[in-house]
């Protein structure tokens, strides 16, 4: 994976896009790693894992189901979910 830094992205814009289609860049904001520039197919895939992460994440925090879970409205489901959220 190559690194630029934010000036020379800036300079350099079209070649950085170039070699940003085949694989990930870093580009440093004063030495730090602050941002990353993906392949759209890799950028897609990586929103679609942290996407199934978080919903994992939260049915794992979900409270065991009732019985009378079926039973519940609209309203205590809104509920449930509001307390669930970070």
């Amino acid at each position: 994976m190559k690194t630029y830094t934010a000036r020379e992205v800036q300079t350099s814009f079209g070649t950085v896009f170039d070699e940003a289609k085949r694989e990930p860049i870093t580009v440093t904001h004063y030495g730090r790693p602050s941002v990353m520039i993906l392949p759209v197919e890799l950028g897609q895939e990586a929103v679609r894992y942290h996407n199934a992460n978080r919903f994992a994440a939260l049915l794992e925090a979900m409270p065991p189901a009732h019985a009378d879970a079926p039973n519940l409205t609209m309203d205590e489901l809104n509920t449930l979910v509001h307390e669930l959220r970070p």
